[in-house]
C-alpha cells in the first residue's frame, strides 16, 4: 500500500518517521512527502536517506503520482480543501485534527466522502485505542449506569515561540479569509473535548449529539483568538460535559478527568501511568488501561480499513460533534484578562505570559463542576446558554 503524507513539518514528522519504519507485516511503503517547506522537518534527512519522494504542492503530486492512502497533517485551514481534493482523485484519507476550522467545512468533507464512496478518518488518536474502545463499550452496554457529568481539565503553559512557529497559529483566519480558528479547544487540547463526547457517542463510529452550550473564553497574548476557555456543553440525551482548558498558565496539568455515571465514577490523571479507572458503587473497580502515546496507531488502524477491516473508530461523522462546539464558539465573545492579572516570566527569547490565579480557579471550577464566573472571580464574564445547530441529515 502506497502512503503520501501531506505536511511533514511539526506533528507530520511524527507520521513521517512512523512510514519510515512501518511494522514489516503491513507492507506499506511511504509514497511521497508533499510541504513547500518539506527540508524543514525534523525527518527530512531520514527522508532523503529513504528516497523518499517529495514535492512542494499537492497539485504537483497528483500530476505525477497516485497512492492508496493520503495522510493530511497540514494546517487547519487546509484540512478541508485538500481532503476533498484527495477525494475527487479517488484517494481515501487519513486527516489530522481537528475535522475543519467550521462546521460548514466538516459538513462539506462528509458530503464529499459520501459522493466519493471511500474512507477518511480523522486523527483523534484516543478514539483508535484499546482503552477507549472497553470504556465506551461499557458505557454503551450499561456497565457504568447512565452517564450524569463528564469534565476535564488541562492546563497546557505556552510561550511566545508556540505563537510565532508558524502564520495560522491564534489566528481566526488568514489574509486570504479562510477560516482558522485556532485555539486550545480547537487544536492543542482538542482531543480531550472530542474524548468526552466520543465517548458518549451510541456507536463506535458516532459521538454525541449536542443540544446547548455555555461558554467562558479569554484572552491573554497579544492574538486574535482565545488562549483559555470554560465549557458546559449539555448532550441531546442530558448528559453535562465541563471541559476547561488554558495556556497562559505557569503550572502544567496534564488531562485530569472526572466522568460520573448513575453506578460509578471514572478517572483519569495524566503522568507516568495514566489510566482510566472505574470505581464502581459496590466498591470494585475495573482498570481499562491507558490510551498510550503510540500516535502511529491510527495510521495501522486506517491501513487495515482500506484492506477490508473495521471502519475507522473516528471518522468524519464521529469528528463532527467538536467541530459543532468550536463553530457555536464563533458567537461567544472574547474577553481580555485584565492588565493587572498579567504576569510575564523570562525565559530568555521565549517569554511566558501567564495570568495570576487562572490555573487555581480553573481548577476550583473543575472540582465544583461550575464556571468561573459562577464562583465569583472578578475577572470572570458570565455568557449565556445559546444553543448547538442542529444537523441537517
Amino acid at each position: 500500500m502506497r502512503i503520501a503524507l501531506v505536511g511533514v513539518g511539526g506533528y507530520g514528522a511524527l507520521y513521517a518517521w512512523a512510514l519510515l519504519s512501518p511494522p514489516p507485516e503491513l507492507d506499506v511503503v511511504f509514497a511521497a512527502a508533499i510541504d513547500p517547506m518539506a527540508e524543514r522537518s525534523r525527518a527530512w534527512a531520514a527522508m532523503q536517506q529513504a528516497g523518499v519522494p517529495a514535492f512542494s504542492d499537492f497539485n504537483d503530486f497528483l500530476k505525477q503520482q497516485s497512492a492508496d492512502l493520503v495522510v493530511i497533517a497540514a494546517p487547519i485551514h487546509l484540512h478541508a480543501p485538500l481532503t476533498r481534493l484527495a477525494l475527487q482523485h479517488n484517494l481515501p484519507v487519513l486527516c489530522e485534527k481537528p475535522l475543519s476550522a467550521t462546521l460548514e467545512e466538516g459538513l462539506a468533507m462528509r458530503a464529499a466522502e459520501r459522493e466519493s464512496g471511500l474512507t477518511v478518518g480523522i486523527g483523534y488518536q484516543w478514539s483508535f485505542t484499546a482503552a477507549i474502545q472497553a470504556l465506551k463499550a461499557d458505557i454503551q452496554a450499561g456497565v457504568l449506569g447512565k452517564p450524569r457529568r463528564l469534565k476535564t481539565l488541562v492546563l497546557w503553559p505556552r510561550a511566545l515561540s508556540y505563537y510565532q512557529r508558524n502564520n495560522w497559529a491564534g489566528r481566526l483566519r488568514m489574509p486570504d479569509g479562510a477560516w482558522v480558528l485556532d485555539s486550545p479547544v480547537n487544536n492543542a487540547t482538542a482531543h480531550y473535548l472530542h474524548n468526552m463526547l466520543y465517548l458518549l457517542g451510541e456507536r463506535r463510529e458516532t459521538s454525541a449529539g449536542l443540544r446547548e452550550l455555555q461558554a467562558e473564553l479569554y484572552r491573554a497574548n497579544q492574538i486574535e483568538n482565545f488562549d483559555a476557555a470554560a465549557l458546559r456543553v449539555w448532550t441531546e440525551s442530558g448528559v453535562e460535559v465541563l471541559f476547561y482548558t488554558a495556556h497562559p498558565v505557569r503550572e502544567l496539568v496534564d488531562p485530569w478527568m472526572v466522568f460520573e455515571f448513575e453506578n460509578a465514577t471514572v478517572t483519569y490523571r495524566g503522568g507516568e501511568q495514566p489510566e482510566f479507572t472505574a470505581q464502581f458503587k459496590d466498591g470494585t473497580s475495573k482498570n481499562y488501561g491507558s490510551p498510550g502515546d503510540n500516535n502511529a496507531d491510527k495510521l495501522w488502524q486506517m491501513v487495515a480499513a482500506l484492506r477490508g477491516g473495521p471502519p475507522p473508530a473516528c471518522g468524519i461523522l464521529a469528528a463532527l460533534s467538536h467541530t459543532r462546539v468550536v463553530d457555536a464558539l464563533r458567537s461567544v465573545p472574547v474577553s481580555e484578562f485584565p492588565a493587572d492579572r498579567l504576569c510575564h516570566e523570562d525565559r530568555g527569547d521565549d517569554p511566558l505570559v501567564w495570568v495570576d490565579g487562572l490555573g487555581e480557579t480553573f481548577r476550583q471550577a473543575f472540582l465544583e463542576g461550575a464556571l468561573p464566573a459562577e464562583l465569583g472571580a472578578g475577572w470572570a464574564a458570565r455568557n449565556e446558554l445559546i444553543a448547538v445547530p442542529a444537523l441537517a441529515e
